[in-house]
């Protein structure tokens, strides 16, 4: 199983948000510990250029977070709007 870590950009950026949507956000990482590969279930995309990093929408918010297998981890690197996430 894996383990969830957060970058302090993600926290802070999740604590300005809404309770429901933090909630959702903790749950699909909470889900993505057990099947990190787990794509169709949500919207989850490959980002192109990189080596196990990916994109995770939800609605019009991006979440980046990368997959180290030797070590069982989920790194959330960065979270914000559509906009400013890819900057």
């Amino acid at each position: 199983m894996y383990s969830v870590k957060y970058h302090k950009q993600v926290v802070k950026f999740l604590q300005k948000q809404e309770k429901s949507f933090r909630a959702q956000v903790i749950d699909i990482f909470d889900s993505l510990k057990q099947n990190p590969k787990n794509y169709e279930q949500y919207d989850i995309k490959s980002l192109k250029g990189f080596k196990n990093k990916y994109r995770l929408r939800i609605g019009k918010y991006r979440i980046i977070y990368s997959l180290l297998d030797d070590k069982l981890i989920i790194e959330v690197i960065k979270a914000g709007s559509r906009g400013d996430v890819y900057k």
